[in-house]
């Protein structure tokens, strides 16, 4: 699995944003340590303040007319839930480390665990094959069709790809998981949403660029009863251009802007054809520092765009779609960050990981996680527990020694190249990390 940037990184990033300050350990301490920031959501600009996520279901069940999507906050990286009446579906998944997120981002938007049919996702589309944007695969544990006890209707990807041949392409991969085939899409493709009456029409790939995935991005344009919504993926200058060219109607109320706001996309012409009442930016500025773009974010305003970035939110941005006006709120974290735990050890020699409860009451692990950086490898929480002061060790198939559950997995921990463990809350929200000393 490829990644952008080592997960140690990302967790000081995340720090940073007020996610959780780690502890510090004697194999932190040569680590540069960004000043913490607020923890709390940023005020959305025309409420005055967040939606909790109560009030954001609340909003999206009480009128079924309108549509909904929903931006997660996933860093620099794509996680969008669109809902249009009873269908449900996911575009794009962001990192494997933001899993606490998307979970949280779609039993909010619906699609909840239950062996209802009800709760669901009627489709996967991956607009191209870069890891935070495919990455979330890679936690999504599939039983009889199901992601994570949600059942999977239908996978979508672009027929136009370069950089990975057919059978390893990211799509193929969770097709064999799902028991599903993939759709191919490209231009002039539609995708019906269930009974809605809406449809996703492909505006490309129109054809295939081999030098950059980014310009192979599914763009996809919603086409409803309540208005329409341009999505873009990571569409770069020369996709643009072309799209451009093909001189379709790109007027919308709602745009997902391209490639998180970087300045090699949203020309003015583009801005100008879409001049949508909404831009969103899904991106987080520490972890690609210069997203977004100020010039990007001036040609959309210029355009009579509102721009909402991501970063800015909780657990991200609901946009809602009724009669042709486009809102946008944004939508804390569902419950308070987790504290008092941190990772006491990361033995690489045998193989475990030992947390330990520093505060003075019980601390439950439910849904809480934790990463490896170097293998890509997860493990999360049951009905785990530490008592205050206690410690629990975190084994697996290769461990030797004691410990007090099992990661069903080998090789966890590196034991010749650097590697990270960080500890997640079921959030996303970063509780702890340590190296493992190399």
């Amino acid at each position: 699995m490829r990644r952008i940037i080592p997960v140690l990184l990302l967790c000081l990033l995340l720090t940073a944003c007020g996610q959780g300050a780690p502890a510090t350990t004697p194999e932190q301490t040569d680590a540069p340590m960004p000043e913490p920031l607020e923890t709390e959501a940023a005020p959305d600009a025309s409420t005055g303040s967040a939606l909790s996520t109560a009030e954001a279901a609340a909003k999206v069940r009480a009128d079924p007319e309108a549509v909904y999507l929903f931006v997660t906050n996933v860093g620099k990286g794509d996680a969008l839930i669109l809902r249009c009446g009873d269908w449900i579906g996911l575009i794009d998944t962001g990192k494997t480390w933001a899993r606490g997120r998307v979970d949280q981002a779609l039993s909010l938007m619906g699609s909840d665990y239950s062996s209802d049919s009800s709760y669901r996702l009627d489709a996967v589309f991956l607009t191209h094959t870069d890891d935070d944007h495919v990455g979330g695969l890679d936690w999504m544990t599939v039983h009889d069709g199901r992601i994570d006890n949600r059942r999977v209707e239908a996978l979508y990807a672009p027929e136009m790809y370069t950089g990975v041949k057919e059978g390893k392409h990211p799509a193929m991969k969770a097709a064999d998981s799902l028991g599903l085939s993939v759709s191919w899409l490209k231009r002039g493709d539609e995708v019906p949403l269930g009974d809605s009456g809406a449809v996703l029409k492909v505006l490309a790939p129109a054809s295939r660029y081999t030098d950059k995935d980014d310009n192979n991005s599914l763009v996809l344009m919603l086409e409803s009863s309540q208005g329409r919504m341009l999505l873009t993926g990571d569409m770069e200058l020369p996709e643009e251009a072309e799209l451009l060219g093909l001189g379709d109607d790109l007027k919308c109320a709602v745009l997902k802007a391209p490639n998180h706001g970087d300045n090699d996309t949203t020309s003015a012409a583009f801005a100008n054809a879409c001049a949508a009442q909404i831009a969103l930016i899904s991106t987080d500025s520490q972890e690609k520092p210069g997203t977004p773009d100020p010039g990007v974010v001036s040609r959309l305003q210029a355009a009579g765009s509102r721009v909402v970035v991501t970063e800015d939110s909780g657990l991200g941005v609901l946009v809602t779609l009724k009669n042709g006006t486009a809102t946008a709120e944004t939508v804390d974290f569902p419950c308070p960050a987790v504290s008092g735990v941190s990772i006491a050890e990361v033995d690489a020699s045998d193989d475990k990981i030992t947390l330990k409860n520093n505060g003075d009451s019980p601390v439950g692990l439910y849904g809480c996680y934790l990463f490896s950086d170097k293998g890509g490898e997860m493990y999360v929480f049951a009905d785990e527990s530490i008592d205050p002061g206690q410690t629990l060790t975190v084994g697996t198939n290769s461990t030797k020694g004691d410990y007090d559950v099992l990661w069903d997995d080998k090789k966890v921990v590196n034991k010749k190249k650097t590697d990270t463990i960080c500890l997640y809350d079921s959030c996303g929200r970063v509780i702890d990390w340590m190296g493992n000393g190399k």
